[in-house]
């Protein structure tokens, strides 16, 4: 007999849904219950109206561990409380304010998760009764930041900037080849402050051969190393002020450092100027 009891006992874990907790999200236009389950929840929502405006929500086959009850502050809703209906279901007892009111419930993709969602009823959808039987979202519900899921206006600031810098290379080499006739290495002294835009800066530069220089250009508080020329490579940028280089020993490191990628450059690009570029490799400017 005791067995038969126990046995009894097992068959509700074993037909429905155990809800283990419960979270509420108020937002200013919308307030979301959210509903986590051990089990994948396959029931069924059920919705009525009491007399005094009260959304009931009834939910078979589900047992809950403890009542749950919170008075909001909140334009929309006014209370929520989850409680057990004395058999296999729970009950969820949504108070509204004084404005109309309406419900939407949609699962997460693995069933585990069943999402309440309380909206303002000019802003619900046109149906006034939740279907019978839920279809499950193609996306979990996940409330995402504005910043993960749009681009910050860094983003394009630093788009603009390198479409402002590529504007300025391609000026500055034409003007240096139709100077020069394209003999001549690219942004002599003399010459290189006269197509700098306003704030440009070049603070350091090394000739790599006849027709290509490594610049180190400054412009609005960043720095950039620039293979400019026949081609033009960048190869790395400096944004904080721990890494911008200062003095001519910093550039000649740097430049030692990014000597594998200039050798790998004048290979694939100027073959000819490579062994060039090797014996004058140890020589340096600074404006």
């Amino acid at each position: 007999m005791r067995a038969f009891l126990s046995l009894l006992l097992l068959l509700p874990p074993l037909f429905g849904a155990t809800l283990l907790n419960q979270n509420l999200y108020e937002r200013e236009n919308r307030v979301d219950l959210m509903l986590s389950f051990d089990t994948p929840f396959k029931g069924s929502v059920k919705k009525s109206v009491a007399g005094d405006g009260t959304i009931n929500i009834r939910l078979p086959e589900v047992r809950i561990l403890k009542p749950f009850s919170k008075e909001m502050q909140n334009r929309i809703v006014e209370s929520v409380s989850i409680t057990s209906t004395g058999k296999s279901g729970a009950l969820i007892k949504i108070r509204p304010t004084d404005r109309p009111v309406k419900v939407q419930a949609s699962k997460t993709v693995d069933g585990f998760g069943l999402r309440l969602r309380v909206l303002p009823a000019e802003t619900a959808a046109s149906s006034a009764v939740l279907p019978g039987t839920l279809k499950s979202e193609q996306k979990p519900l996940n409330t995402l930041k504005s910043g993960e899921t749009l681009p910050s206006w860094r983003y394009w600031s630093v788009l603009g900037i390198l479409s402002a810098l590529l504007l300025f290379l391609w000026i500055v080499k034409r003007k240096s080849f139709g100077a020069g006739g394209g003999a001549g290495w690219l942004m002599p002294k003399s010459i290189g402050a006269k197509f700098a835009p306003e704030g440009a800066v070049i603070r350091f530069q090394k000739p790599l051969d006849r027709q290509n220089r490594l610049l180190l250009l400054e412009f609005e508080g960043r720095q950039y190393l620039i293979v400019v020329g026949s081609s033009n490579l960048l190869l790395d940028r400096f944004t904080g002020e721990d890494e911008k280089i200062e003095d001519s020993e910093s550039f000649t490191s740097l430049f030692e450092a990014n000597k594998k990628q200039l050798d790998h450059f004048l290979k694939e690009n100027h073959p000819d100027a490579y062994e060039a570029f090797k014996a004058n490799a140890s020589k340096d400017d600074r404006l």
